[in-house]
């Protein structure tokens, strides 16, 4: 694209030395030059200008094919623009005229110690957002159970390819829940401290009301008498029912022996704080 030519004025300049006739010829050359050229130049090179800005910001924009309601910015590295995706729900934020406005849609409450949030301008939304967002995807509720006391026995867990049942090895403790949903998740956390007669596999299966079949099972090893070892169980699943439904952890050894729970074979031990606990955690889904 060539810059159009602003012609000069090839005539003689007025000037107040000239006599009165050739001053006149030369102003009344001079206007003409301004009207019939100069002024028709300078249109000319306006309009080149504008074409010429119009046609660098197309050259450096994306493509704006499918781009509807997107935003334009600067990069990361400053030297060229990109496109940003903006949903529906940003552009609901970036059309409101304040903070008020964008509290509105987003449902969040004002903060009374704090009305127009200028003295902590993020605290309220951080709270009001969190507090929804744990209604919305949050604990629901949490049930605990523990056993502080001291029990054994030494009916096994088969160690073969099967799921363990609830007739093998001994219960510890159970904890009841109610699901306030079907479709909300339960979180399923077990810890037992045992040990056991000798070197041997002990196990530790979950069971749920009176399914045979064990949820989930952890094992450990003994390598001889009396070392106290720990159980960590955790299992997950769809709560599945909004009726009453109990949970219980039951455990034993895998081979010929006697597995101690909260102590070793002479009696319990630290007085009840070492204990079996069972955590059920419903989460909103």
């Amino acid at each position: 694209m060539t810059a159009p030519v602003i012609r000069q004025f090839v005539g003689t300049i007025p000037d107040k030395g000239q006599a009165q006739t050739a001053f006149d010829t030369n102003v009344d050359a001079f206007l003409d030059w301004q009207a019939l050229q100069f002024a028709p130049d300078l249109v000319a090179f306006g309009t080149f200008a504008s074409d010429t800005a119009a046609a660098l910001v197309a050259a450096n924009l994306p493509s704006l094919t499918g781009r509807a309601l997107d935003a334009v910015r600067v990069n990361a590295a400053a030297d060229d623009v990109e496109f940003a995706d903006v949903t529906a729900a940003g552009w609901a934020l970036l059309d409101d005229a304040n903070a008020a406005a964008q509290r509105t849609t987003l449902g969040v409450a004002e903060d009374s110690a704090d009305a127009d949030l200028t003295v902590t301008p993020d605290g309220a939304l951080r709270r009001d957002i969190g507090a929804a967002a744990i209604a919305a995807h949050g604990v629901v509720q949490r049930v605990y159970a523990e056993e502080k006391g001291y029990s054994s026995g030494a009916t096994q867990f088969l160690l073969n390819d099967t799921i363990p049942l609830n007739t093998q090895g001994f219960e510890v403790l159970t904890a009841a829940i109610t699901p306030k949903a079907t479709g909300n998740r339960l979180r399923i956390e077990a810890r037992v401290f045992h040990s056991a007669s000798g070197a041997t596999r002990a196990g530790l299966g979950l069971f749920q009301d009176s399914t045979a079949g064990a949820l989930k099972f952890d094992q450990d090893y003994h390598p001889q008498n009396g070392i106290i070892q720990e159980f960590a169980l955790f299992h997950e699943m769809a709560a599945g029912t909004t009726s009453e439904t109990t949970f219980k952890i039951r455990a034993g050894p895998l081979a010929s022996a006697t597995l101690y729970i909260n102590g070793n074979a002479s009696a319990r031990l630290f007085g009840g704080v070492m204990a079996a606990t069972l955590t059920i955690t419903e989460i909103k889904a």
